[in-house]
């Protein structure tokens, strides 16, 4: 036996892969990685990194691989939780254990992080956050960027209305389809507007949610959303194609919303009512 306490034993193998090589497992059964609680895995990994250290003072390794494998294939063979430190010098009898030579599209790169991102926002469980008061303040700040948002939409609509009403009125009477191409322009303009003034308050609806409810990391006062949207892999031209279109293009559950499509749906059917109107 090499090391002992109530949850974890460490001894020597029967057939080490090296002379040093110790093998660390718990006390309870476990057969994998995804049995083990937290409190188990973070002693587990506190006398994995003492055993380590205890390795390098008592042997003089060059190097030290630590090897926990789950799964028949990911060459588990016996099914109880455990973990190898192999120390190890240069031409021992390991070899090298990482492939020289795989190669994967980018796509399936970036499919597989983004599906990961994904994974661990959405079952992370709640971790401690900022004081009470300090989250009661960060929400605050957050609610009167919403409200700010909320407010600039109203105002693009109160804006718009007359402008559009005289536009269209003109045009009736003066018979200029110039005047109601105008007319449409306009609002299609304000509805880009208003749509993104939308985006922005959902996306702060989302960070007020993660700050509220303390379901993700986010640093304490931060006006920064960017965190609640889907995440784009990076180093390829479709990450920054995708970060750019979320950035400058509301999506089409923004612009189906009962305050955006219904309302401008509304005035650039009028207007092209008269516009063809006008053309005959």
């Amino acid at each position: 036996m090499v090391y002992e306490d109530e949850r974890v034993v460490a001894f020597f193998p029967t057939k080490p892969a090296v002379v040093g090589h110790v093998l660390v497992v718990p006390r309870r059964h476990v057969p994998d990685v995804w049995a083990l609680d937290e409190g188990e895995a973070a002693h587990l990994g506190k006398v994995c990194v003492r055993l380590a250290g205890v390795i390098r003072r008592a042997l003089d390794p060059s190097g030290l691989n630590i090897i926990q494998s789950n799964g028949a294939s990911a060459t588990q063979t016996v099914f109880h939780l455990h973990v190898h430190l192999v120390p190890r010098r240069a031409g021992d009898a390991m070899g090298r254990i990482w492939p020289t030579k795989a190669r994967y599209p980018a796509s399936e790169k970036d499919e597989a992080w983004s599906r990961l991102r994904v994974a661990s926002w959405t079952e992370a469980p709640a971790r401690e956050g900022p004081s009470g008061e300090d989250r009661r303040k960060h929400l605050e700040l957050v609610q009167a960027v919403v409200a700010r948002m909320a407010a600039a939409s109203g105002n693009v609509k109160t804006w718009l209305l007359p402008v559009v009403i005289a536009l269209y009125g003109f045009s009736i009477t003066e018979g200029s389809v110039a005047l109601a191409l105008l007319g449409l322009a306009t609002v299609i303009l304000s509805m880009y507007v208003d749509a993104n003034y939308l985006r922005v308050e959902r996306d702060f609806r989302g960070l007020y949610d993660a700050v509220a409810r303390n379901t993700r990391p986010v640093r304490a006062f931060s006006l920064d959303p960017s965190g609640t949207a889907a995440p784009v892999p990076p180093g390829s031209w479709r990450g920054l194609l995708a970060a750019s279109a979320r950035r400058w293009v509301p999506g089409w559950r923004v612009w189906r919303s009962w305050s955006i499509l219904p309302f401008y749906g509304a005035l650039l059917l009028i207007g092209l009512v008269i516009a063809i109107g006008g053309t005959w």
